[in-house]
């Protein structure tokens, strides 16, 4: 008895064995890991999404820099954990070579590869190559307690296939520390090379399935690490360890397309035609929070054969959009710097909408940038457009959507993404949006327009059907006042809704109103910088119980001018009544 239990052990003193503990995409639980082999003076291979790092539940640089000095290897995964096959060979190139580069660029030596989700062909491994690896680590195809029985119990060194190299199966929750064990015995027969792959360390209720228990592997390696001995060999290595070969240099991933020209639309796949899913093609479903949201394919669309709907059922916080996906170029539209952007995208919805636009940064990190002003709902086909600040100075690609953020339904179609100058409007053309105060928004406000004002009073708005032209009109009533004022002025921003402005003109400055107490216009300008001031004011327009015209030509715009707002101004109790707004350039 005492000679068939040491017989493994014999015969592999000859025959040493190289067990690699691999953990994969550089979930923060993995720090136990590190923290585990160290105690028994050991070290792994950690398999990073650059991307990812900084992110919620990862690892930060600080930890990265933490596996560097204590003689961990960090090797490449792609910079966001992409299915590679399903991509261009340029997208597959930008995720592995941006990758490796930002590992390198760090401060890191990277020599070995894995594949994400264990997906790859004839094209993702000569990529791997191609982007400077040295090796690259599959999944399975050596034998493992529930399955491949009939496999080898060991990859060879060096392996049959550098680029798929082979191990037992993913370490998920139902392996024992029994099942550790007999994978190290059973290639101590034969000697060779055990990679093991592992992704998350967690214990209690609600661990992924991938998962391993700190407890199980602190068993496992106090278990392992007196094998090291003379008469078994079996040690614990990383795979440039037992593979070795030299750091290659940075090799530049496949450029991205270039951003697109003024007025050129960068969208792919913009009327959402072309879907192999639910979803279509280049694009994805975005949001976050407690919510149901399902998304479908529609037909009756704005134009083509389909739209896509997206249908908020609950809600408890959160938001959903449908949106060009979030990658280095295949699907995501390029920006330069400097330059301002015009989102657009058609829709129906039962609910208020406002555009989402995320940033991406050379490395290949999305994040959130900004939001327009909310939309009205709208139940025909409706374009919805906004003007996009310029973008942060680190930003290299843009996405946006559409979004949901209430109960209800939004039909989307015809996305457009465009380089975009606003300029100030000619001489003689008014310069405002929706003037005559007919399309609602979603503030009660009609669209482009808002309430402003200061000081202690109340001030009561209501859109009314007295209009001096078309449907309707705005009524502002204050129904207390002890100071301060209340106006309806085109929104506080430059380019969308507030005008901007020909310096060294002046504007002549015009709308129809009614009113029970004395008004006065009140100009604010906006400089160069973004920041709005209070500019100017005419004199004082007489109350007039009928729709009256209230006129007035403003100063020279000043130098550094961007953009000028205005309103007629009620600094009393009583109310006004106003339509039919313009601001023209002399």
């Amino acid at each position: 008895m005492v000679a068939l239990i040491g017989a493994p052990a014999q015969a592999s003193a000859s025959k040493p064995v190289q067990v690699t503990f691999t953990f994969d995409d550089g979930v923060a639980d993995q720090l136990q890991g590190k923290t585990l082999l160290e105690k028994y003076g050991m070290t792994g291979t950690f398999y990073i999404n650059s991307a990812l790092i900084g992110l919620p539940g990862y690892m930060t640089r600080a930890d990265l820099d933490s596996l560097k000095a204590a003689g961990h290897e960090i090797g490449g995964h792609t910079a966001t954990h992409q299915n590679l096959p399903t991509l261009s060979p340029a997208e597959q190139n930008r995720q592995i070579c941006l990758d490796r580069n930002t590992l390198l660029s760090w401060g890191y030596s990277v020599t070995s590869f894995a594949y994400p989700f264990v997906e790859f062909d004839s094209t993702t491994k000569s990529i791997v190559q191609t982007c400077g690896y040295n090796s690259a680590r599959a999944a399975g195809d050596l034998r493992s307690p529930f399955s491949c029985s009939d496999c080898p119990v060991a990859e060879t060194v060096p392996p049959a296939d550098k680029w798929a190299i082979r191990t037992p199966d993913d370490i998920e929750s139902n392996w024992t520390l029994a099942n550790l064990k007999s994978v190290v015995t059973r290639a101590e027969v034969t000697g060779g090379w055990v990679p093991l792959n592992l992704h998350h360390l967690c214990a209690g209720s609600g661990c992924p399935a991938e998962s391993i228990t700190p407890a199980i592997l602190d068993q496992f390696l106090a278990w392992l690490q007196p094998r090291s001995a003379p008469t078994i060999r079996t040690t614990v290595r990383t795979v440039q360890q037992v593979l070795g070969g030299a750091v290659k240099p940075a090799v530049a991933p496949t450029a991205p397309p270039a951003p697109g020209a003024p007025g050129v639309n960068t969208v792919r796949n913009a009327s959402l035609e072309t879907a192999a899913t639910t979803i279509p093609d280049c694009f994805s479903s975005a949001g976050y929070g407690t919510n149901t949201v399902t998304t479908t394919r529609v037909a009756g669309a704005h134009t083509g054969s389909w739209a896509s709907q997206i249908a908020m059922t609950s809600r408890t916080d959160g938001d959903a959009k449908l949106v060009p996906t979030f990658d280095l170029g295949q699907c995501s539209s390029q920006v330069a710097p400097g330059r301002t952007y015009q989102v657009s995208a058609w829709y129906r919805s039962t609910v208020p909408v406002f555009f989402t636009l995320y940033q991406r940064n050379a490395i290949g990190q999305w994040s959130y940038w900004t939001q327009s002003p909310r939309l009205a709902a709208a139940a025909a086909w409706t374009q919805a457009t906004w003007l996009s600040p310029v973008p942060p100075a680190a930003a290299v690609a843009v996405s946006f959507g559409l979004t949901i953020d209430s109960v209800g339904t939004l039909t989307v179609d015809d996305y457009g993404l465009a380089d975009t100058t606003a300029v100030p409007a000619p001489v003689g053309v008014n310069a405002l949006v929706n003037p005559s105060l007919e399309t609602p928004g979603a503030d009660g406000f009609p669209q482009c327009w808002t309430g402003t004002g200061y000081g202690t009073n109340t001030p009561v708005w209501t859109r009314v059907a007295d209009a001096a032209d078309g449907s309707w009109a705005e009524r502002l009533e204050l129904t207390s006042r002890t100071d301060g004022d209340a106006k309806l002025i085109p929104g506080w921003d430059s380019g969308n809704c507030a005008p901007l402005v020909l310096t060294g003109h002046t504007y002549t400055l015009s709308l129809t109103y009614k009113s029970s107490a004395p008004t006065f216009l009140t100009l604010y300008r906006q400089d160069s910088a973004g920041t709005w001031s209070w500019w100017t004011q005419s004199p004082a327009f007489t109350a007039s119980a009928a729709y009256a015209t209230a006129s007035w030509t403003s100063p020279v715009v000043p130098a550094g001018t961007k953009a000028v707002t205005f309103g007629l101004t009620l600094d009393s109790v009583g109310q006004v009544t106003t339509d039919n707004y313009s601001m023209v350039a002399n």
